[in-house]
């Protein structure tokens, strides 16, 4: 399947949080439901290659909930859910200014409406937790779908499963090409302790627009990075290793329409970046072994078009001191 990596750092309550709703002992080993009219998705072209906004809400039933682990929620909490008077809900929120998404997971009266209505987030929540994103993948092969994984951490210790930090944890979900774009298939895994499924998600998830460019100019960019060592640089899903630490990375030859500036940023791990002195060159240090996505957005200073370029590198070489 033809994934699209993203890396960065992101936050995600998400995992965490799902897994405390999770922790419903009825649940453990059941099948997860079908959606009775699935949504069907017309595929995109190219796969995105960063995120904007994720902002969604879902409701999680019993039956949606697998594990074999004993949850840690009071008896009236459990009684509620069982009986069918509350229902478990969870929220998923990214920051991209702080690179985090925050997950609440939480009760309401059972037939809430959806997204719930100024939602008191001082009662009736099961557990909050963070995922510190290590990669993000993007696909349009078969349908549109987004794949994040990363490291839990700032798990609610008095949360359905108690402290979750250090799990590894993924969330995957489906979405449409309408506009806005229909959240579908969402899953959570927390490793070793839970899976939850809903068939939808109700909210936002967007990705970064195509640049409008202005009447009369053609906009066009083509960032051409390359690399001493390593030639012209495919960017895309392949992977490059390299062991020069620093790095360089130049994209002083791309070309447009007018001049152009760069920005550099790192997904994943921080890194640190010198620039050279010529516009479009970067000098990028590694701080440990691993996999890094460097992305470099250009825009266009006579247009105000912008085009992002993205190469993994994954660094097996001895660490720099930049």
């Amino acid at each position: 399947m033809p994934w699209k990596p993203i890396k960065k750092v992101l936050v995600v309550t998400a995992l965490g949080a799902l897994a405390c709703a999770t922790s419903i002992p009825l649940a453990a080993q059941s099948m997860p439901t079908t959606p009775t009219t699935p949504t069907t998705a017309s595929t995109c072209t190219t796969a995105p290659t960063t995120l904007s906004a994720l902002n969604f809400e879902r409701q999680l039933t019993l039956t949606d909930l697998l594990t074999t682990l004993t949850p840690n929620l009071p008896a009236n909490e459990l009684a509620s859910i069982t009986g069918g008077a509350q229902e478990i809900r969870e929220i998923l929120i990214y920051n991209p200014q702080q690179g985090t998404v925050t997950s609440t997971v939480f009760l309401v009266a059972a037939g809430a409406p959806l997204p719930t209505p100024n939602f008191n987030f001082q009662t009736g929540v099961i557990q909050t937790t963070t995922l510190k994103i290590s990669q993000i993948l993007t696909s349009c092969s078969p349908t549109p779908s987004l794949l994040i994984v990363g490291t839990l951490s700032n798990s609610s210790a008095t949360g359905a499963f108690g402290n979750l930090n250090g799990a590894p944890a993924a969330i995957s979900l489906g979405y449409t090409t309408a506009t806005p774009p229909v959240i579908n298939n969402v899953v959570e895994v927390v490793a070793g302790s839970v899976i939850a499924y809903s068939a939808a998600g109700t909210g936002t998830l967007t990705f970064p627009a195509t640049a409008v460019v202005p009447p009369g100019s053609n906009g066009n960019i083509t960032i051409l990075v390359t690399n001493p060592q390593l030639g012209t640089l495919t960017g895309g899903t392949t992977v490059v290793q390299v062991a020069q630490n620093p790095l360089l990375l130049d994209a002083s030859k791309s070309t447009a329409t007018g001049p152009l500036t760069f920005t550099w940023s790192a997904l994943g791990q921080p890194v640190n970046f010198v620039g050279t002195g010529t516009p479009g060159q970067i000098l990028v240090t590694f701080p440990n072994g691993g996999d890094y996505t460097i992305m470099v957005t250009a825009t266009d200073t006579a247009t105000g078009a912008t085009v992002t370029f993205g190469q993994t590198f994954q660094f097996i070489g001895a660490n720099g001191g930049g």
